[in-house]
């Protein structure tokens, strides 16, 4: 991350290659890749401000390589990538967000030259392609957050996609703001995920250790903001994880990535977990399962409610009604606990069918545990410890 910051600032331009000299800044660059920089840049600047310059992208060009930088209120990235200087000159400018973002996106496949004149930037595409933007000068651009010395934590793609599922489970309330937010903790050692909107509960502990506990800082990040860059970042090998007293920093060796945390208390769940080993348990496939709520939910119930219960013939099923109409399926390679009496459970079925969301596509089966009508289910994945779901029963 210091060496991407560093560069930005440098001031080079290698002289064995050879350009065209225009005095202009101006660059060559593949469409795909500018493209989904854009992509990234969209997802953090605010659909709406009342400050123009909030509605612009920062080009910065030191000698072949390109610094893109996006600044909201709550959240920052900087991008560096891989261009032709053909101006031989560095600069910068603000690009416009919205109609810029769009017009590149329609444009054809192939390279695009970007020239700076005065106060708009030429873009030549195809064969004879051409469009003008207005820009604006830079001078007065957001900078982003200082980096201190922080601890930065290796983390796979695939484990933050899976926390980043949690944001299922938060709330949308401005008046709790520490249910808007996924809480990352220190679970016995481990770095932990979960999040709540009081009627449910989603917990993920990843298999990354914590090495130094006694400097990790618990923190609550947008629930919204941290799955949109997660899904941006698609193409990541080599991602890292931080967390200062402000922000949450991803970074891989194009990209660094600043979300501000929310300033707020998350709450004890502690007390949720601790009928995690009580009651009885049924294992059912996955699939099934999933594909059974996907129709239930085409009734309108109340809550989308669906009903889990063993009918009279011993087999367990899932069924539900709306007003008009009625859903019921069978699970006949369900596997419940020897010689118990399953209760009859109401759960939403959306919630439900999200909680089996949590685990990867290789989970065969899910289970879960019981301990009356009106006590929480627990949902975990068969050979999988790392994931489980607190769903409170529809009374």
């Amino acid at each position: 991350m210091e060496i991407l910051l560093e560069q930005r600032h440098e001031n080079h331009v290698d002289e064995k290659e050879e350009v065209a000299v225009t005095s202009e800044m101006a660059f060559v660059v593949d469409h795909g890749a500018l493209m989904n920089a854009l992509t990234i840049c969209g997802k953090v600047i605010p659909k709406s401000s009342a400050i123009p310059i909030m509605q612009t992208i920062k080009f910065d060009l030191n000698g072949d390589t390109l610094f893109i930088t996006a600044v909201d209120v709550s959240q920052s990235v900087l991008q560096m990538m891989e261009v032709k200087n053909t101006g031989g000159v560095k600069g910068s400018y603000l690009f416009p967000a919205k109609e810029g973002i769009e017009l590149i996106k329609r444009l054809p496949a192939g390279s695009l030259t970007l020239t700076r004149k005065e106060s708009s930037v030429h873009v030549q595409y195809g064969k004879s392609g051409k469009a003008n933007l207005s820009v604006l000068d830079s001078d007065e651009f957001p900078a982003l957050p200082v980096l201190g010395k922080t601890d930065m934590i290796p983390i796979s793609l695939e484990t933050l996609r899976r926390a980043a599922v949690t944001s299922l489970f938060t709330a949308t309330d401005e008046k709790t703001p520490a249910l808007n937010g996924i809480h990352i903790y220190n679970h016995e050692g481990k770095l932990g995920f979960q999040a709540t909107d009081r009627h449910r509960i989603s917990r993920f502990v990843s298999d990354i250790p914590i090495d130094t506990p006694e400097t990790f800082l618990s923190s609550i990040v947008p629930a919204q903001n941290f799955k949109q860059i997660v899904d941006s970042l698609k193409d990541s090998v080599a991602i890292q994880l931080a967390v200062t007293s402000t922000y949450l920093i991803l970074r891989d060796k194009n990209i660094v990535y600043f979300g501000r945390l929310i300033d707020a208390t998350f709450p004890d769940l502690s007390v949720a977990f601790k009928g995690i080993d009580q009651g009885i348990t049924i294992t059912l496939s996955k699939e099934e399962l999933d594909k059974t709520l996907y129709r239930a939910l085409s009734l309108d119930a109340q809550n989308n409610r669906v009903t889990l219960e063993v009918d009279t013939t011993g087999e367990f099923v899932v069924h539900t009604q709306s007003k008009n109409s009625a859903l019921t399926e069978g699970f006949p390679t369900a596997i419940l606990d020897a010689n118990a009496s399953f209760p009859v459970m109401k759960f939403n079925g959306k919630y439900l069918r999200e909680a089996l969301l949590l685990g990867n596509r290789e989970t065969k089966n899910v289970q879960i545990r019981v301990s009356g009508s009106k006590s929480p289910g627990y949902l975990t994945l068969e050979g999988d410890p790392s994931v489980t779901a607190v769903l409170l029963p529809c009374l």
